[in-house]
């Protein structure tokens, strides 16, 4: 009976941990597996809001449906691609903001070519909004690098 009491228990928890819904961390690096798979098409409704800002410097862009999400992401890869760019590693998380709705994070990333060779390190800033369907991103904002594969200096 203990044993039978023991069974179900462990079913429930593990039925119980696989409808939680992704964290932050897992929703960003599901879309850097699928950008870097180029596995672009279909996904954009999965990973971001409706209406996205893509902050690039000055420029801004908010497409205003998934169609033109993945056309930005699309033509983000193509360029990339022209690099030799082949896919991203996350070497590290930054949390600035995060509550139950909302977070504010930053990812360093190392990008490698096709040889497996360093293409280079970036970093992107990601705002996300906790919705009815899980972590979303709101903006996206790709910046260079402060110093030594460091997204940010430890200035006081």
């Amino acid at each position: 009976m203990k044993r039978i009491i023991l069974l179900a228990t462990l079913l429930m928890c593990t039925s119980f941990q696989s409808l939680a819904e992704p964290t932050v961390e897992e929703h960003i690096t599901d879309f850097i597996n699928e950008f870097s798979s180029n596995n672009i098409k279909g996904s954009a409704s999965h990973f971001f809001t409706e209406s996205p800002h893509f902050i690039f410097g000055p420029h801004i862009l908010t497409p205003q449906d998934s169609a033109q999400v993945e056309e930005v992401l699309s033509k983000i890869r193509d360029g990339l691609a022209k690099r030799g760019y082949k896919n991203s590693e996350i070497l590290e998380f930054k949390s600035f903001f995060q509550n139950e709705n909302m977070s504010v994070t930053t990812i360093l990333l190392k990008r490698y070519t096709s040889e497996k060779q360093v293409l280079d390190y970036q970093c992107s800033t990601y705002t996300l909004a906790n919705t009815e369907e899980g972590w979303k991103i709101l903006s996206w904002l790709p910046s260079e690098l402060e110093s030594n594969a460091k997204c940010f200096t430890d200035k006081s």
